[in-house]
């Protein structure tokens, strides 16, 4: 795909995460929303590393919307976070949410964001991963519990946002804190303009 006929796709965001959705119109440019139905495969059952994971899951999404449309370019994204060779995605329910958080307090970690873009039309993509590390405090059991009853461990990778009340339990962080909330949009501008489509280019005053 030629740089000059950016303005003719369809940006599409394969993700229904109000997070992504929240950056992406603070970057202000134009963008749709189709969610995609593809169902990652549980970590545990692939022979995979977990960046590779990340990505595979990216693409799949990516490629499941695309299949259905034509003039756009896709996004797909897969945040998880991993630690001693351990996925953690989002919780299954409360207990599996309390076990993660619990397995992560006091240490450090890995969020990993897999990122592919394809073209609908070509079937040309391009695919990258970020990754930031993370520390967490050593919450008490008591603090982990009154989290837990707050509900904001649904639908989040590892059981917690950085940019909700789970920032009360990181210490610090190494790397792009975008990433981190889903989004790393450092490497995404990237992989914008590797595929012909800056994103200087098309943002709106």
């Amino acid at each position: 795909m030629h740089a000059e006929n950016f303005h003719d796709k369809d940006i599409i965001l394969a993700s229904n995460s109000p997070r992504r959705k929240q950056l992406f119109k603070e970057l202000n440019f134009p963008f749709k929303t189709m969610p995609s139905s593809f169902k990652e495969p549980d970590y545990v059952e692939t022979d995979m590393a977990p960046v590779q994971y990340s990505i595979f899951n990216a693409q799949q999404k990516a490629d499941e919307v695309a299949e259905k449309l034509s003039n756009a370019l896709v996004i797909g994204m897969d945040t998880i976070a991993e630690f001693q060779g351990r996925v953690l995605e989002k919780p299954k329910d409360r207990a599996h949410a309390k076990d993660m958080i619990k397995y992560l307090r006091g240490s450090q970690h890995e969020v990993i964001t897999g990122i592919c873009i394809r073209d609908a039309d070509s079937e040309h993509k391009v695919t990258a991963a970020e990754t930031t590390k993370v520390t967490f405090t050593n919450m008490s059991d008591n603090d982990v519990e009154k989290y837990l009853d707050l509900g904001v461990w649904e639908d989040v990778a590892a059981g917690y946002a950085i940019q909700g009340v789970g920032a009360l339990f990181v210490e610090k962080i190494e790397g792009d804190y975008f990433n981190v909330v889903g989004c790393p949009i450092f490497r995404l501008s990237h992989l914008m303009k590797e595929i012909g489509m800056p994103l200087l280019g098309i943002i709106k005053k």
